[in-house]
């Protein structure tokens, strides 16, 4: 039979791997300079899981966003909720207020990058006096008895202004607003604290913002309030905590995982066990140097991609290791037995490892930047282990005395039993084989048809996680602690002062704040009515807005000549430009998609008079990562799927041989995606990368397995005695491989992280698909199809 590609490949690898063992000390040398050089550029790695590091700069929806931070300064915000618990007037207990007004000032002088501060205590407040008014603190000073603070407590919670913001309705919590002057999507040179100490995590906004709270708060005289923390700053920080913490835990645990999975399960002696470590231990830290020299950020993605490597890594080195074993048994010295290992299962290697990096380089086609800089440094890990399992790991097998005969099998006696009863199996029910994983496809497919993509920050973590406990808790009691903006842009110099144009906003926030999960809403109207009340001796019915534009134009005016200055929250200097603030319940992204939707269309009958109008807000960032997401789903999947079919054809030299070898690939991608959509799991942006590891992971095993029986049918000239040979060859280091992954990604299910945990445990069940698919269905379709030809 005519040689083909990956035959050629086999015999260039017996080459590579005497040249390794010849020089060896050059190519440990080699090594250590690569390792050397990794560490140095994993230094100026920075964590990062803003926004920033999900967006293009590019994008329309983050030029968008960042035109407002411009205009109205940042948006991210810490949110204190306090309660007095032993107090019976709460948040206006005598004591607790004159603790918050301390807290308050330490906050605004003691906290890092913050711009102001904002609590009962010192929050601007309009007074009636006759014809005119004063703004100024609601507290101008501390009450001197609790039955003052009283009265001041039923001023406020006659104010819409401040319930639901800065006290809830049954005035038992109180509540601090820390705005921020830096955002997380600023350049890291502006959120350093100090440039001495460089990039780490605890000299960065937000993190030195966090820590610093968390100080003040913890204050022993203050350990008669309970605080409860949420918001923008405490969030991002608890995701840099979580990363921190789950990679100090998560990737020494799976390197050990791997170590005593491979010890035990293929029998390998203490230089084979270090060998595959060494491989993915430098894979890794190269991994995090090229991510270092080209400026790509830690985040979510990047805490899978170490298991990642380890699995890809392992998985190639359990090939080229029992090969190894077995040339050991049969009497081969050590060197000719990795150059003969290397010179059987190379080439599949290589294809495995080429196939695996495109599977992620195509995924450079989302718009989620995080994601697009994942597919270039995951697929420079997978070839870095290519690279040093032919290499690095033959240095290792290659050195050393001559091994001494124990008589013992090169793996576990159970994995044999196991993989002769699978080639039993397919010999015996071909058909039954076939039609069987038929019939589980077509199940799968209808079950994709129910996927949807959908995702919920707050449901990342788990419920233990201080900052989901506290922000369902300030949900709860408060209201949405997420924001969707509209900007509504006249201009023209004040053409926000017009009676028609503040009363759309007022109808808009009305509308929108009777829709599901709006909890409430801020614009200038609301101090406009606010003023117009005061003007009228605090009448509660006169809250409402001023029908006369001068009128309106008055009442800025004194406004801002009392000394008022909040309402450039919400306008432009020159009241050109003016926001509607939504705060909305962290729901579901299609929930927000839907109020969304439900909101332009009223903006579309109900239309803002001479206005342009933008939308911008962490909400509406969330539904454009969700449809990234739909979008890379259809165009990343789509190239992935045919790059590979592609490749197999190309290296079996048949598009018959080819395509039928996609299918056990394809297997575990649709069974485990179409559980999901019978299951109402949604497909979110670290799932997403479900088919691209699940396929990457089953094209390795199916090479090896698909090029073995080629070979043993060329000997052969037998289908079934094929399939019986090649399953005995490969079979061992198909099941080793996957019980070492499956173990390798079950310590996601130790991380903090919900999103990490699920995907560990669907990743575990499409790799054991993938299992099935090579060792069942795959060996009964070639004994169906017979594509090498007819038997002789």
């Amino acid at each position: 039979m005519q040689k083909k590609l990956v035959d050629h490949i086999d015999h260039a690898f017996e080459y590579l791997a005497a040249w390794s063992i010849r020089f060896r000390w050059l190519v440990a040398l080699f090594c250590l300079v690569l390792l050397g050089g990794g560490m140095y550029f994993a230094t100026k790695v920075v964590s990062d899981n803003s926004l920033d590091a999900y967006f293009d700069r590019s994008d329309e929806s983050y030029i968008a966003y960042m035109d407002y931070l411009d205009e109205f300064l940042s948006d991210e915000v810490g949110y204190i909720l306090y309660r007095v618990p032993d107090s019976p007037y709460g948040p206006f207990d005598l004591e607790a207020v004159k603790k918050i007004h301390e807290i308050t000032e330490r906050l605004e002088t003691g906290v890092p990058f913050v711009r102001e501060v904002t609590s009962l205590s010192n929050t601007e407040f309009i007074r009636a006096d006759d014809d005119t008014i004063h703004v100024g603190k609601l507290m101008r000073k501390i009450p001197e008895s609790q039955e003052a603070l009283l009265e001041l407590r039923d001023l406020v919670m006659s104010r819409p202004l401040y319930v639901d913001y800065l006290v809830d309705k049954t005035a038992q919590y109180g509540a601090i607003v820390i705005e921020m002057e830096k955002s997380s999507v600023d350049p890291m040179s502006e959120i350093m604290l100090d440039p001495e100490k460089g990039a780490a995590l605890d000299n960065l906004y937000p993190q030195v913002s966090d820590i610093a709270i968390r100080e003040i708060l913890s204050d022993p005289a203050y350990s008669d309030i309970e605080f409860f923390i949420t918001g923008d700053v405490p969030m991002n920080a608890a995701y840099n905590i979580v990363f921190m913490e789950d990679s100090a835990i998560g990737i020494p645990l799976t390197f050990l995982l791997l170590a005593l999975f491979s010890l035990f399960l293929f029998r390998a002696s203490l230089v084979g066990m270090i060998g595959p470590l060494a491989v993915v231990i430098l894979s890794v830290v190269l991994v995090a140097g090229f991510m270092g020299l080209f400026g790509w950020v830690l985040g979510m993605f990047f805490g899978i991609v170490p298991t990642l490597i380890s699995g890809v890594g392992v998985a190639q080195s359990v090939h080229i290791i029992l090969e190894y074993q077995r040339r050991l048994a049969a009497g081969d010295d050590r060197p000719t037995a990795v150059q003969g290992a290397i010179g059987k299962v190379g080439g599949a290697c290589l294809m495995a490892a080429i196939t695996t990096a495109l599977g992620f380089l195509v995924m450079s086609v989302s718009e989620m930047k995080a994601l697009s800089e994942m597919a270039f440094y995951a697929s420079i890990g997978v070839m870095c282990t290519f690279i040093l399992s032919t290499t690095l790991l033959v240095v290792f097998l290659g050195s050393g005395k001559p091994p001494k005969k124990t008589g013992k099998a090169y793996v576990q006696p159970f994995v044999l039993k196991a993989v002769d009863w699978c080639a039993r199996v397919c010999v015996r029910y071909p058909r039954h084989l076939v039609a069987g994983g038929g019939v589980i496809l077509l199940v799968s497919l209808v079950g994709l048809m129910f996927l949807k993509v959908d995702f919920n920050f707050l449901k990342e973590f788990k419920p233990h996680v201080e900052w989901r406990k506290h922000t369902e808790l300030v949900e709860q009691v408060m209201g949405g602690t997420l924001s969707v903006v509209y900007i509504f842009d006249t201009k023209q110099s004040d053409g926000i002062k017009n009676p028609e144009f503040l009363q759309a906003l007022d109808e808009l926030q009305s509308f929108s704040e009777a829709q599901p999960f709006v909890q409430n809403s801020f614009s200038v109207a609301d101090l406009q009515k606010d003023i117009n009340r005061s003007f009228h001796g605090d009448d509660p019915a006169w809250y409402r807005l001023a029908d006369d534009a001068q009128l309106i134009s008055q009442y800025f005016f004194v406004y801002e000549l009392s000394g008022g200055k909040e309402v450039y929250d919400f306008v432009s200097h020159d009241y050109a430009k003016a926001v509607v603030e939504l705060r909305v319940q962290m729901t579901d992204s299609n929930n927000l998609k839907k109020l969304l939707a439900d909101i332009d269309d009223f903006l579309e009958q109900n239309p803002v008079p001479n206005a342009e109008i933008k939308k911008t807000g962490v909400g509406l960032m969330w539904v454009k990562m969700a449809d990234y997401i739909s979008r890379t789903q259809i165009v990343g999947y789509s190239l992935i799927f045919f790059s590979i079919a592609v490749i197999l054809c190309v290296a079996f030299g048949s598009i018959k041989v080819g395509l039928l070898a996609m299918i056990p690939n394809i297997a575990p991608v649709l069974v485990v995606l179409g559980a999901m959509g019978w299951l109402d799991m949604h497909l979110d942006y670290v799932k997403l990368l479900l088919a691209t590891i699940a396929i990457g992971i089953a094209v390795d095993d199916t090479l090896h397995l698909m090029i073995n029986l080629r070979r043993q049918f060329i000997k052969t000239g037998n289908y079934e005695q094929a399939v019986v040979l090649a399953l005995k060859d490969v079979g061992p280091a198909l099941l080793i491989t996957t019980i070492i992954l499956v173990g390798a990604f079950s310590c996601y299910l130790l991380s903090s992280m919900a999103i990490l945990s699920s995907f560990g445990i669907l990743l575990s069940a499409a790799i054991v698909v993938a299992l099935v698919a090579d060792l069942l269905f795959m060996p009964a379709l070639i004994l169906m199809t017979k594509p090498f030809g007819p038997e002789r």
